[in-house]
């Protein structure tokens, strides 16, 4: 049996699902397993994966969404440790040995993240983050989300204590999921660009009022679930409702839906007292 499953979820990705394959194929460290969840294509993405059919482990499901298509490869694996890979993202080829390297010298560490370069058409963008951290995260990941899904593996051990992608987002499970774990486990960093984060016309994260209300979705279930919470994540969770829920009010009074916004106004003000003088700015009268 390996010792890491690479999970990768795809839909309708013919483009470029052939070129993520073979930046696995090409990583140095060989004990793997390629799981590739198609959820759903209904273009050529399984035509295009027929030469590959022997060294993956191809499963079709209906379609259901990104979270959906993740639980299904972490159910389908039985290795110690899982790695994610988006269908349009790339790794450098030492990104796998680079990280159970990590692993194998901080056995306390549950997940460990990488740096990663966006790039366009072939052309490099940015590197981000620019500052990572180790160890316990938990709030400085509530205060930023920093960790992009295609960078991290993770030890099965943790995802099976935390419970699997929340399947009500459609964006915000990866967030979710990343607090959840940095809560209970220590988090290692690899200050290295391990990941080529592709940006084209159809990234799902361009749809900026979606995601600010999947965020607030996000931070509103760790509020309102985690029973440890300290006064200070506590604080930094309130601002950030209070802050996503201004985000979404703006966003739906520009859509012209003015009860709907009233109502992320109050939000902001029960969860943040501060937003009151911003909820009286003429820019959301209604």
């Amino acid at each position: 049996m390996p010792n890491v499953s690479v999970i990768i979820h795809t839909y309708n990705n013919e483009k470029f699902i052939v070129e993520t394959i073979e930046s696995v194929l090409n990583q140095t460290y060989k004990d793997y397993e390629i799981i590739v969840v198609d959820d759903g294509s209904v273009d050529g993405t399984h035509d295009a994966l027929l030469p590959y059919m022997q060294k993956i482990r191809y499963h079709y499901k209906e379609n259901g969404g990104i979270a959906s298509a993740k639980n299904t490869g972490i159910r389908l694996s039985q290795t110690e440790f899982i790695a994610f890979l988006d269908h349009d993202d790339l790794w450098v080829p030492d990104k796998l040995k680079l990280q159970m390297e990590c692993f194998n010298g901080n056995p306390q560490v549950g997940l460990v993240y990488a740096k990663y370069t966006s790039f366009r058409d072939g052309k490099e963008l940015r590197t981000k983050p620019e500052k990572g951290y180790s160890g316990w995260i938990f709030k400085e990941l509530l205060s930023k989300s920093f960790i992009q899904t295609s960078t991290v593996m993770v030890k099965k051990e943790c995802l099976d204590a935390v419970g699997p992608y929340d399947e009500s987002f459609s964006l915000g499970d990866e967030y979710d999921m990343f607090l959840r774990i940095s809560k209970k486990f220590q988090c290692g960093f690899i200050d290295k660009g391990l990941t080529k984060y592709r940006v084209h016309d159809a990234n799902a994260s361009k749809n900026d009022f979606l995601f600010d209300k999947e965020n607030l979705g996000v931070y509103k279930k760790i509020y309102n679930n985690f029973t440890d919470l300290n006064g200070e994540e506590k604080k930094i969770l309130r601002k950030r409702i209070a802050g996503y829920s201004m985000k979404v009010a703006e966003g739906l009074y520009r859509l012209g839906k003015l009860e709907e916004s009233k109502k992320y106004q109050k939000e902001a003000h029960d969860y943040l007292p501060f937003y009151k003088r911003i909820t009286n700015t003429l820019i959301f009268r209604t």
